[in-house]
């Protein structure tokens, strides 16, 4: 036991670790979090999109078109000229720009009667916003419609444009549900990602100043005086160290379920338990590693730039930072390599878990095991490392 409170001791030395690693690095991702909802029935709305059309054909079928359009969003007079284009491109007045050349109309008669594709249309999609996207799905839609009809039902352009706006209209009513069990809050997620980098720092310094402190002459001299049998100082030290990483885990964990998930405690438990059990897994590797760097008799500065840029490689190679959907194969392929992947794989399969059964949790609960396994074996080395150098000091 003073073996432990020793460590404690230097632990409280160092609290500033804790401070800038664990509170105020962890509070970051909590904003991050933060500014993220999932969307509800209530936050979806209809696009109501600002759109020109400029019709250059004057035909049945182009001013048929021409009130589709219209019809879809909120029609902008725009002079036809290259001048004006521009600015209202430029200047972003619309989110589409529909230009029907001369010739369309009779284009689309023989096109649907030869059996060939309707003619192309002139457009400018805004990239400030997906509304100008959307638009031009939907004409498109309609410009196949038109041709079906023309091809398949009637020849008369009048006609035909009142088939083509009648299937074009046809919809059916949707509405966004709640499922039985409500998912994970994806601040929650975003949070616990975001976590990486500050749990893998905090435990990794803190550990590694202990082990410094404790190789200090006086120090070690006042433990090696002191009438504790070596077991009970190797215990010691490593209750400390595990003091260390339940700490940073215990932080983050209360901050995460306080925030984003403790108006669905008792029913997203065994999910919430989930992302726990992976940001534990993670946090003894934090520790394992900081045990290693102590084993293997680096100062408190090379430490900390260990656990600083270390900490932040892990964090963006498992896929915590960004999708993993983006990484090239090479990159996804050495992720696999590293315990954050297999964490946030554990947080992502929770946040998407259809239910809470043990068959959907179990595979889950198995990358946290292999996280698990990283600590496991960079503490042996750490184990073989310090037992080493022992035996070359004497």
């Amino acid at each position: 036991m003073s073996t432990l409170r020793t460590c404690l001791r230097i632990v409280a030395a160092h609290r500033k670790y804790l401070v800038v690693y664990l509170v105020l690095i962890s509070s970051l991702g909590l904003l991050t979090g933060m500014s993220s909802t999932r969307a509800s029935a209530q936050d979806v709305t209809r696009s109501h999109p600002v759109l020109a059309v400029i019709d250059r054909d004057g035909s049945h079928l182009s001013q048929a078109l021409a009130d589709f359009a219209a019809s879809v969003g909120e029609v902008k007079e725009v002079d036809d000229s290259v001048q004006a284009l521009q600015d209202t491109t430029a200047r972003g007045r619309v989110a589409y720009i529909l230009i029907i050349p001369d010739g369309w109309g009779q284009a689309m008669a023989q096109a649907a009667a030869t059996g060939g594709q309707a003619p192309a249309l002139e457009t400018v999609t805004s990239y400030r916003s997906a509304d100008g996207s959307l638009v031009d799905l939907r004409v498109n839609t309609y410009v196949d419609h038109l041709r079906t009809a023309l091809a398949t039902r009637t020849q008369d352009p009048a006609e035909a444009a009142a088939l083509a706006a009648q299937s074009s209209s046809a919809g059916i009513e949707a509405e966004l549900i709640s499922a039985d069990q409500p998912p994970l809050s994806q601040g929650l997620v975003i949070f616990a990602l975001f976590s990486f980098y500050p749990l893998l720092a905090y435990s990794v310094v803190s550990v590694s100043s202990v082990m410094t402190a404790l190789r200090r002459r006086a120090v070690r001299a006042r433990i090696l005086s002191s009438p504790t049998t070596a077991r009970s100082r190797s215990l010691g030290m490593i209750g400390a160290c595990l003091i260390i990483g339940v700490v940073g885990w215990a932080w983050i964990c209360a901050m995460g379920v306080f925030v984003f998930a403790r108006d669905s405690l008792a029913t997203s438990g065994p999910l919430l338990a989930v992302v726990g059990l992976a940001l534990l897994s993670l946090s003894l590797f934090s520790v394992s590693i900081g045990f290693l760097l102590g084993q293997a008799g680096l100062g408190e500065t090379a430490a900390s730039a260990v656990a600083n840029i270390g900490g932040m490689v892990l964090t963006f190679i498992g896929g915590a930072w960004i999708p993993k959907d983006i990484m090239p194969q090479a990159v996804l392929t050495v992720s696999r390599l590293t315990p954050g992947y297999w964490a946030s794989e554990a947080i992502l399969g929770a946040a998407s878990a259809p239910s809470s059964s043990w068959g959907d949790l179990a595979p889950l609960a198995g990358y946290c095991g292999v996280c698990a396994l990283f600590a496991v074996a960079t503490a042996c080395v750490g184990l073989f490392l310090g037992r080493s150098r022992a035996h070359a000091a004497l």
